[in-house]
């Protein structure tokens, strides 16, 4: 019988009252886990087979009896070996043992300065590691959506292209789902790659590009003029579009973000110093 339910355990519980017995003696398999979804999309039920239930208390007990009788006859006779191995090891000539004790050592140097190395590789080398993560976590989605390109954007950037008949329901209204994608990108890759993700979904990004673009136009003359300002709320992709945009075009201005409560607005003056 299949049993479906919200988790895992709501239906073990829905199981257990269906056969009239405990969540312990029920034999099921597990056919799909649930899944809470990504911001109300993809969410996926817990599913189930039920095979039955155990009828037998004592042949269960006996079997587990007799599993921790043997777990404990084969540590005593692994410690026994330990103690064994210890005992002829530290017998045998001071030479012997001094010599093993460098190999060791060595061997441990040498493993760390190759895992150094392999910590040192550029972005390159994991591109291709890249793509076909995002490939595989694309796939869990219901929406229609493909890997375009995953490229070197600068050394510590990268590149992430896609696409799809379903791009606009990923990018999502005021764009609230491209901001939470982003994000996970960003701890991913950080975490692991230590580098960032430039995320382009459709044209949303060059869209967004050139609005910034047009609004900074007027401010750029503002500053020119009366050397400061204050740009209105920003968050998400356009304060970063307008802080490297603005920063880029007064390298020697004060740019910086400043907080008001809930809401984040760039401020630029001649009155404080930029630090390098």
């Amino acid at each position: 019988m299949n049993i479906e339910a919200k988790d895992l355990q709501t239906a073990l519980i829905k199981a257990s009252k269906q056969f009239e017995c405990s969540v312990i003696d029920l034999e099921y398999d597990v056919i799909q886990h649930s899944k809470t979804g990504f911001f109300g999309l993809f969410r996926k039920n817990a599913i189930i087979y039920v095979k039955g239930h155990k009828k037998n208390h004592n042949e269960k007990f006996k079997k587990n009896h007799n599993e921790k009788s043997t777990k404990h006859t084969s540590k005593s006779y692994e410690k026994n070996e330990q103690k064994k191995e210890y005992k002829e090891k530290n017998q045998r000539p001071l030479e012997i043992q001094s010599k093993e004790y460098y190999k060791v050592k060595n061997d441990v140097i040498f493993d760390s300065f190759h895992k150094e190395s392999e910590e040192e590789k550029d972005i390159d080398f994991y591109i291709d590691e890249i793509k076909i993560s995002l490939e595989k976590l694309l796939a869990t989605f219901d929406f229609d959506i493909k890997v375009i390109q995953v490229s070197i954007w600068d050394k510590n950037c990268v590149l992430i292209k896609l696409d799809g008949k379903d791009a606009a329901l990923l990018i999502g209204r005021e764009a609230h789902r491209y901001k939470a994608f982003s994000y996970l990108l960003y701890n991913w890759l950080n975490a692991k790659y230590k580098i960032q993700p430039r995320l382009e979904i459709a044209q949303f990004l060059e869209n967004q590009t050139q609005a910034i673009d047009n609004y900074l136009k007027i401010l750029i003359e503002k500053i020119e003029t009366n050397g400061k300002v204050q740009t209105k709320p920003l968050d998400g992709i356009w304060l970063k579009l307008a802080l490297e945009k603005l920063r880029e075009r007064f390298p020697n201005k004060y740019v910086a973000i400043k907080q008001n409560d809930e809401q984040r607005y760039i401020v630029v003056n001649d009155f404080l110093k930029k630090n390098e």
